[in-house]
Order: C-alpha cells, then structure tokens, then sequence
C-alpha cells in the first residue's frame, strides 16, 4: 500500500486566458472532480488517500508542507490544466523537493501535450486518459519496484530519457469502472459558484464529449461516454445524505443532448423527492417548453446557453449551429417555466469589427437573460482554432507555454479586425453595461437568498467597476499607442 497525497493548487488568472481577470478570480471554488475521480481510483485499488485542495482552502505551499508531513506520502499527484501549467508545476517543484518522492500528473494537458508535459522535470509519470487502468497499473509498479514504461495510459521517461506514451485501450465505458468521486475527502462546505445560491454546492460531470462542431471549443474532440442513470442517481444520493449537498452543478458540455436520458433524469430526480436545486449547461435547439417544464418541477434553476455573437457569417465561420429566430423564443420559454438562463458571449470573433462587438451587447441587453458572461474568443487548446493558428504561423502556441519557452503574451487571433487592446475594452463595457442597469441591480438584490451571496455579489460588482475605470484611465494615458498597435496586432 501507498500512500498518495493530492494536490489542488491554486488557481490564478494567466492574462492569455479568456475570461477577464476579475471574472477568473471570483468565479468561486469548485471542487477538483477530476482528482477527486483519481483518488477514488487510487482509493479503490488499496492505497491511502489524502486530498488538499490549496485552492478552496487557500493555502501556500508552506502550509501543505506542513499538513503532509504527518501523512509521509509516498507518492505526489496533481492535475494539470494547459492555462495552469506553469503554475502547478512550480507547486510540483517545491513539493517534490521537500519530499523528495515521485510527483504524478494527470488532466486535460497530459491528454493534449504528453511529450511536452514530461519534458518538466518535476513530473515523473503521467497519466491518460481516465487513468482507470493506467492509475492503479502505474501506483502497483511504483510500490513493488518495477518499472512502469509502456503501461496503458501511463506516460514515463525510459532510462535514455526518451518519454514513451504507453497504448491507451479504453474499456467500452469508463463510467462503469470508476467510484463516485472521493467527495468524503473534500472540504464540501467551501465549495461555491460566483452565481451559486445554496451550501453545500458541488459540481458532477454525467457525460464526457459533445457531438457539436463548433471550432471555438475542444470538447468535441473528445470521447463521448455517458454515465448510465443508476449511477448518476446513486452519486447525487450520496451528495445529499452524506455531504449535505443543496445545489449542484452539472459541467457536461450539453446536458439535455440525449433527450431519453434527460426526461428519465428529471422524472427521477422528481421521484427521489429531494431538497435539492440544480443548474447545468445545454444547446438552446435542444430545449423547449416539455423538457423546461419537466427540468423546472425536478430543481432546476439555471441552464447556461451559449449564444457567442449575433453576426451569422461569425456563427458560420465558428460552426456554431443555432437558429438565432429561436434563441428570443426558447429563452422566453424558461423564463416563463421559472428558469433562469445565463448566456455565453464572446468578443473577437471572425470578422470582428467595433460596431459587430457594439452589436454583440446590445443584443445580450435585449434578450430575457438573468446573467451573462462575456469572454474574449481565443484559440484554445485542443481547438479547430487552435489546430488552424498552428497551421498558419507554423508554431503552437500552448505546446511552446508547456515546454516553457518564451510565448507572447496574448494569443494570436487571426480572425478578428480589431486588436487586442480593443477586445479586452469592450469586454469589459460588456460586463458594466449588462450588469450596472438600475432595472437589474434591483431584480438582482431581488433573488439574492443569503448575506454570503450578497457579499459576493457586491464584491465582484466593485471589482469589476474599479477595473473597468482603472483600465479607462489607462488607456487615456496612453493615448494614441493603442491604436497603432490595433491596426497591427490584428494581422
């Protein structure tokens, strides 16, 4: 037996990233329920198993040190985002010097960037995919000293130091092969969205991929599994009874793409007679008044849509398929079933001009939305966007970020006529003029349910106006640098 500590470590803004530095920030604490997933794999395979989450418990890497020496792990493991890179592995790199042992990682960047991922030398191993086989495979190596090259879903050096990718052989449906998250080892009473209403809060994830195309996103390009129904139910079971959980948040890229499964989901969860709110994500085509109603009775509060700009050739040249004569009609529809509807906006798309971004958010101020979220459009890792900037500048931006060499700034949007410094001013004027309405700030106060909420609320808003006027003033001092630098970075 191991014994494995995880680590959460905190999560700070990158300023290529596409959401504004405020909105990062205050976004909330979500739970790690992708480490908590591998500690349940690693739990389930007879190692002892502790989690730290530096980021909801914001603690310094000092403290961390000092929690784990008690424990005397064997093994250090972290998940690793692209955006996050750096950050973590600078964690990794004080942790494993303070112990001295093997440091594992796991996520979304070992997935797209193996190679580069191990080219850290704070990281030993990695693993792919799920990690159900690779996990437990590569822990039973460790612990009876054999060595774990070539092991599926394991990413290791051999001893000339040439990293070798083992063979990924997905079972037919992970989901049937994972414990529930190890949610027993999270600190559940801090965890909380920026627009969540009930303690405890949580996230699930029922499904992995999505049969959309949109070019901007690199979810599709991910397998697609589905949770079977009994499990999902037993999980929220367990949320509830054990973990006090009132609100949960389900991140499936679209929740409602299978409509089956959704209606039993919902009639279920109306069946198990819980307290219980949720909100989730879903594609505005695949709702309507029969599935609203259905998901309002079974606790549903939220769903976020994307809506990203209301220019066609932008949703065409993006592969985003929404009927935009229906997107009024269908966010209509829940408001009147008593669902609130936050929608996603981007700023920078193909074709982009000052007056398509001026458009863009007097179209999100015209439509029956409660909230809204505006983001600058980039090249995201493991994206059709990102695939095409690779082909046209002949270098990949985030594989460069991984293997830590120098990288502008920004990432280069080919695709927009405005610069940079543009899109981030109108994000921002997106955000003060959605949000700073008189009409809203009343509704708003309106449903806020606790003083913490309230708090929150009133905090990001401060925040949010005093960045806004910061980068204002900034801007008027520099005058007409900006605009030169526009009408060049755009190309």
């Amino acid at each position: 037996m191991l014994k494995v500590a995880f680590i959460y470590a905190p999560l700070g803004h990158e300023v290529f990233e596409e959401n504004l530095k405020i909105v990062d920030e205050d976004f909330g604490r979500l739970p790690p329920i992708s480490l908590a997933y591998a500690a349940s794999i690693a739990e389930a395979a007879g190692h002892e198993v502790r989690i730290v989450d530096a980021n909801a418990r914001r603690l310094n890497v000092e403290d961390v040190i000092r929690e784990l020496r008690p424990f005397e792990p064997d093994i250090l493991a972290f998940t690793l985002t692209t955006y996050m890179f750096r950050q973590t592995t600078r964690w990794m790199r004080e942790l494993k010097m303070a112990f001295g042992i093997p440091v594992v990682a796991g996520g979304i960047n070992v997935q797209l960037y193996p190679a580069a991922t191990l080219t850290c030398d704070a990281i030993d191993y990695g693993i792919l995919h799920f990690g159900v086989q690779g996990l437990p495979a590569l822990l039973d190596a460790i612990e009876h000293g054999r060595d774990p090259v070539g092991l599926p879903e394991v990413v290791a050096r051999d001893p000339n130091g040439s990293v070798i990718i083992g063979p990924i052989d997905p079972v037919p449906n992970p989901y049937l092969h994972m414990p529930p998250p190890a949610r027993h080892l999270l600190p559940n009473a801090l965890y909380h969205s920026i627009v969540s209403q009930r303690r405890n809060f949580t996230v699930m994830v029922t499904s992995t991929g999505c049969p959309m195309p949109c070019r901007y996103c690199a979810i599709p390009s991910r397998p697609r599994y589905r949770n079977p129904i009994d499990r999902v139910m037993a999980e929220i079971r367990e949320c509830h009874q054990v973990h006090g959980v009132r609100e949960i948040d389900f991140f499936d890229a679209d929740f409602f793409v299978n409509r089956k499964w959704s209606m039993e989901f919902c009639q279920r969860l109306i069946d198990e007679h819980l307290d219980l709110e949720w909100s989730c994500r879903a594609g505005l085509d695949r709702l309507d008044r029969e599935i609203l109603e259905l998901a309002r009775k079974s606790g549903c509060r939220q769903i976020y849509v994307g809506i990203e700009t209301p220019e066609p050739a932008a949703l065409s040249l993006l592969r985003k398929n929404l009927s935009m004569d229906r997107v009024r009609e269908r966010l209509q529809e829940m408001r009147d079933t008593g669902i609130r509807a936050l929608g996603f906006f981007m700023i920078g798309v193909p074709g982009e001009t000052h007056a398509s971004a001026l458009h863009t958010i007097r179209y999100a101020l015209s439509l029956p939305i409660d909230y809204a979220q505006f983001s600058r459009m980039i090249a995201k890792p493991g994206s059709d966007l990102q695939k095409e900037l690779v082909e046209r500048t002949g270098s990949d931006y985030w594989e460069d970020w991984v293997r830590g060499l120098p990288v502008p700034s920004r990432v280069p949007n080919l695709w927009s006529t405005i610069g940079e410094d543009a899109i981030e001013a109108w994000t921002k004027f997106a955000y003060i003029a959605f949000y700073y309405r008189p009409g809203y700030v009343l509704k708003a106060l309106g449903r806020m349910r606790s003083a913490d909420e309230t708090w929150r609320s009133a905090r990001t808003a401060m925040r949010m106006l005093g960045g806004a006027l910061h980068f204002d003033r900034s801007r008027k001092v520099q005058s007409g640098c900006e605009d030169r630098e526009d009408s060049t970075t755009s190309h």
